[in-house]
């Protein structure tokens, strides 16, 4: 070759390149990254179905071995109902309680924390030898265990909305000791409610007493006050009928009020026991006969109760107990009736006296009315004398009756349904256990797999690549486990470059015929996307090492060769050389060599048997002084080869560890990257885009490797197509 020659080609090849660089690129985008569809997530928790089954499964058969090795628990509950409008005093006007004007939650809180309370807990926790030396409120050390207050942590009391009930719940592993400690206080509760309410009246009668003593003084008081004004007057008065005279209205007045007030009681007596009450006959004369007549009423009926449980109404001494209580029951009918009859002759006589004593009275009124009072102040101390005598007898019988209702106010409280053992367990429940440990297993393990897959910055379909890294795959070279062990560009039958396998599989994503389409749609996508463009070179290299770059890149130029083109094929990857290994060629020299001794095209080149439009250069002698050249060399073999082949396929090092291929990027016609489906980092990639912009390099778009029809839905179509072919070939067959 001519200098003259040489000069021509070399400005026509630099001349190409700068059409090529100053062409527009479409392929690189700025494409900002979106959401994936529902669909994406649909198919990939199909793809992932096992796992997060998996998941569900350990998951849950965890749950249901520790739900089975749990101690069970079991809980009582003792009811106790409050009557609110039970009255709370049974003689006399009956008392305001403060329970009108309180409201009824207020109260039953009130109550729900007496339950809850060291008096109420400290008999039970003696009775079952229940301590506070466990659990996280133990009891600090060197405290007095008998001086700490009791707390139950295994207690629960609560009010059902609108009842008058408290439910006292008690958990324990043993049912029956659940069961005996509800019930043990919820009797304790109830003592402790009538112990605070006869506390509580013994207090208000000491109290009372104590005001009843001092009213008795200043009756006392009076009346001898009001006796020496009367003695006063007696003396002083010469006209005696006027002494006379009040001292019998004073004498009247006096029975007047005794009859009244005994005909108030009796008369009270007596509508009490028309109204069947037995209160008037037990404060009749007789009511000692009569009280021993009941007692003998019980003792036969005690005996009849015997008789009855022992011998039974055939025996003489059932009949015998019974003609006994019959006798004795209807003595004592006899006596309350004439009790009864008693009791209103009493009262009839009562009455007249108190009208006879009134007509009396009235007349000595109208007797003392026509005289003139000597003094107002007879009139102040006759009026004070009555008012401490009427204070005195009503505050003595306050104090009676109050006496008498604090037995009864306890009534309102009572159990309405004892606790019983329980014969199923309230925790673990182990149904719901196993359902929510199946339930959140699921959420979690699902959650889980989407989240690891948001997270998953690799390259894995053509569309994640275009929104991600704003670039275009121009092919998919899919995973094929074996490749051929003599020469593995040769084709199928006589030049196959894979092996195929020896029956049929319904994985055709991964065979030789789809690797043999997928380097053809490779081929074909580079070279018609990029018409125009006049491409006569193309780099092939990848980000980082282990892409699959040398394999691809031999793939394509055997190819290419393989459709009738003169190809050429440069091994540039002088530190780790592929292409000798893959064609199978002998010790030659190569690229290195070229480098060193300058040789030309001709002495470095070789032709691949059973594919004579091939020639390789292999990588040859490598060496530190070689690296800095490669790109210089490579220029020229390119405008040496120019004239003589239609491509030149380039093996490139990585573009992130070394710096030849930055300087190969430069004086190509086009750049493709190869990257590991699945394993490639989106922001590696960008880095080396970015990268090539910056070097002006005319940027073709990236070849995803290694890829596995399950990476992604959108290899989906190419398994359904190959199903269906096969489903017809074996219709037709």
């Amino acid at each position: 070759m001519t200098a003259q020659r040489y000069d021509e080609d070399h400005s026509a090849l630099i001349q190409r390149r700068r059409e090529v660089q100053h062409l527009p690129a479409p392929i690189i985008h700025d494409a900002p990254e979106q959401l994936l569809s529902f669909g994406h997530y649909f198919w990939f928790l199909r793809r992932h179905w096992w796992k997060v089954a998996a998941a569900v499964v350990v998951c849950t058969g965890m749950a249901a071995y520790v739900s089975f090795r749990l101690t069970p628990i079991y809980e009582s509950t003792a009811r106790v109902a409050i009557d609110l409008k039970m009255p709370s005093t049974v003689i006399g006007v009956p008392a305001d309680d403060g329970t009108s004007g309180v409201d009824a939650d207020q109260l039953f809180n009130t109550e729900l924390q007496i339950v809850q309370s060291d008096a109420v807990l400290r008999p039970v926790a003696n009775e079952f030898h229940l301590t506070n030396t466990k659990g996280p409120r133990a009891m600090p050390a060197g405290a007095k265990i008998a001086d700490a207050q009791v707390v139950f942590s295994d207690l629960s009391v609560t009010h059902p909305a609108n009842s008058y009930l408290i439910n006292i719940s008690y958990r324990s592993p043993d049912p029956i000791k659940a069961a005996a400690i509800a019930n043990a206080i919820a009797h304790s509760y109830i003592k402790r409610g009538m112990e605070m309410r006869a506390h509580s009246s013994m207090e208000q009668s000491a109290f009372m007493e104590s005001q009843i003593g001092e009213l008795k003084r200043n009756m006392d008081d009076s009346a001898a006050s009001l006796a020496g004004y009367e003695k006063q007057m007696g003396v002083i008065d010469a006209d005696e009928k006027t002494s006379i005279l009040a001292a019998r209205l004073l004498q009247l007045n006096t029975q007047y009020t005794d009859a009244q007030n005994d005909r108030i009681r009796k008369q009270t007596d007596y509508q009490a026991f028309q109204s069947g009450s037995l209160a008037a006959v037990e404060v009749s004369p007789q009511a000692t006969a009569l009280a021993k007549m009941e007692d003998a009423v019980h003792t036969a009926q005690e005996k009849m109760a015997v008789a009855n449980t022992v011998y039974g109404p055939n025996y003489a001494e059932y009949k015998r107990a019974a003609n006994e209580l019959s006798e004795v029951t209807r003595q004592y009918n006899i006596m309350q009736g004439e009790i009864g009859k008693r009791i209103q002759v009493e009262y009839k006589e009562s009455s007249d006296r108190e009208n006879m004593l009134h007509a009396a009275l009235l007349q000595a009124k109208s007797e003392a009315d026509a005289l003139n009072a000597h003094s107002m102040e007879y009139q102040d101390l006759k009026s004070q004398a009555e008012a401490n005598k009427s204070l005195y007898n009503e505050l003595f019988r306050k104090v009676k009756e109050a006496g008498i209702n604090g037995a009864f106010q306890g009534s309102a409280m009572r159990i309405a349904d004892e606790a019983r053992p329980q014969l199923w367990p309230v925790f673990p429940n182990r149904v719901l256990f196993i359902e929510l440990a199946f339930l959140f297993s699921l959420v979690f393990s699902t959650v889980a797999a989407i989240v690891a897959d948001v997270v998953d910055k690799s390259l894995r379909d053509p569309d994640q690549v275009r929104r991600t890294v704003g670039a275009d795959v121009l092919g998919i070279l899919p995973h094929v486990r074996q490749f051929q062990n003599k020469s593995p560009m040769l084709p199928v039958g006589s030049n196959s470059i894979l092996r195929r396998s020896g029956k049929d599989t319904s994985d055709w994503f991964g065979t030789a015929d789809f690797y043999e389409e997928a380097v053809n749609t490779l081929l074909s996508s580079t070279l018609i996307g990029s018409r125009g463009r006049a491409l006569r070179s193309i780099l092939i290299t990848s980000a980082v090492p282990d892409e699959g770059k040398s394999i691809c890149v031999a793939h394509m130029a055997a190819a290419y060769a393989r459709q009738g083109h003169r190809t050429l094929l440069i091994d540039a990857d002088l530190r780790k050389p592929s292409q000798q290994r893959l064609f199978a060629l002998g010790d030659h020299a190569g690229l290195g060599d070229a480098i060193i001794k300058n040789e030309p095209l001709a002495e470095i080149r070789q032709r691949v048997e059973n594919n004579e439009m091939l020639h390789v250069i292999v990588a040859g002698t490598p060496g530190s002084a070689t690296y800095p050249r490669i790109g210089k060399k490579v220029q020229e073999i390119l405008i040496e080869a120019s004239g003589e082949y239609e491509m030149v396929f380039i093996d490139a090092p990585p573009m992130l560890y070394f710096a030849e291929p930055l300087d190969l990027a430069s004086v190509v016609d086009g750049v493709l990257l190869v990257s590991h489906a699945g394993r490639t980092s989106r922001q590696t990639v960008s880095v080396v885009l970015a990268t090539l912009r910056r070097l002006g390099a005319n940027t073709l778009g990236i070849v995803l490797n290694q890829v596995e029809y399950n990476m992604s839905p959108t290899y989906q179509p190419y398994q359904s197509y190959y199903r269906t072919l096969n489903r017809k070939a074996l219709k037709q067959a």
